[in-house]
């Protein structure tokens, strides 16, 4: 099992101190002062580097409140607890802003480093919460374990939600259980119209389950319209002959988003499916659609995602540890 874990040492990303967890399939670099950011998460076999990197040279830095946009806009960061800004509407935080893509992105969080694992630890700026996640390397699997606690004594809406940024590419499948058939559009965009639009899934005249060239304009965000049936999506390289599968407990996190950048938002070719506890991008919102989810007084909830990562024909599913299916 050690060799399937691998290892931890420290190192640097564009001048930033870094953890990398590294076994014989995976490489994996964490940023703990900026958000515990994974910014690099590279399949060893094939030597494909599956999270979208900002072309820079040096680390953008960014500060608390900023705009999501204004910093390193790469890799893989958590949302909590929201995802676009708004203003908490319950007391005693009425009117309390949560910043774009939440609080903890743009925050250092606490390591603690292990032989085979790391241990990060952040509590809320402005909101009463922690928020850990034990990372390890498991074969050609990435797995997060997470703990959500409030510290107060009033319940907490919240949203979590996975940003993994992935590289597109023309024609890359995105592949979820056969019974998730319609979405809700998020964004207002050129693809998917106004606010609250909903498609069926995959679609005919749009096909969503399918990435279109790259391109000038496009860009689009939706949620499945439904809480997910089973807890695991596919993106599948037909040109590289790699997938990549999230997988989850669809208990605990019911909802998926998917953000797909065509090339029309600040000219990137990314997709991000968004594993989340709440839906609709806002604590609000959520509320308003019925796709909330809230932390009761001194709860500390669990979860996991698993992020794999395989070279091979394009597969039908993903088993709930997260193997892929044939």
């Amino acid at each position: 099992m050690s060799g399937l874990r691998g290892t931890v040492h420290r190192g640097t990303f564009k001048g930033e101190e870094s953890l990398i967890l590294e076994n014989a399939s995976l490489r994996a670099i964490i940023l703990p002062a900026w958000g515990a950011k994974t910014v690099s998460l590279v399949h060893a076999e094939s030597g494909i580097e599956t999270l979208w990197q900002n072309p820079s040279p040096e680390f953008t830095r960014s500060r608390y409140g900023d705009s999501f946009e204004t910093g390193e806009f790469a890799g893989f960061d958590e949302m909590f607890p929201t995802i676009s800004r708004c203003y908490y509407e319950s007391a005693p935080w009425a009117g309390v802003e949560a910043p774009d893509h939440g609080e903890v992105w743009s925050i250092p969080w606490d390591s603690t480093v292990g032989p085979d694992s790391v241990t990060l630890t952040v509590t809320g700026a402005r909101f009463p919460y922690r928020l850990q996640k034990t990372i390890t390397l498991v074969g050609e699997k990435l797995v997060a374990h997470y703990a959500a606690a409030n510290l107060s004594d009033q319940p907490l809406d919240f949203i979590w939600a996975a940003h993994p940024l992935f590289n597109a590419s023309e024609g890359l499948h995105l592949i979820v259980p056969r019974a998730m058939r319609s979405v809700i559009n998020s964004v207002p965009g050129p693809t998917l119209g106004g606010y609250g639009h909903r498609h069926e899934f995959p679609g005919k005249e749009i096909r969503l389950d399918r990435v279109p060239p790259r391109n000038d304009t496009g860009y689009q965000k939706y949620w499945f319209a439904q809480k997910v049936t089973e807890g695991w999506c596919i993106l599948h390289h037909p040109g590289k002959n790699l997938s990549i599968g999230l997988s989850f407990p669809a208990d605990r996190v019911p909802y998926l988003g998917v953000w797909l950048n065509e090339g029309g938002y600040a000219g990137q070719y990314n997709i991000a499916p968004e594993p989340a506890t709440g839906a609709m991008d806002r604590i609000d919102f959520a509320k308003m659609w019925g796709m909330n989810s809230v932390l009761n007084p001194a709860e500390t909830r669990q979860w996991h995602l698993a992020i794999s990562i395989a070279n091979g024909k394009e597969p039908r599913a993903l088993s709930p540890d997260g193997e892929f299916l044939a």
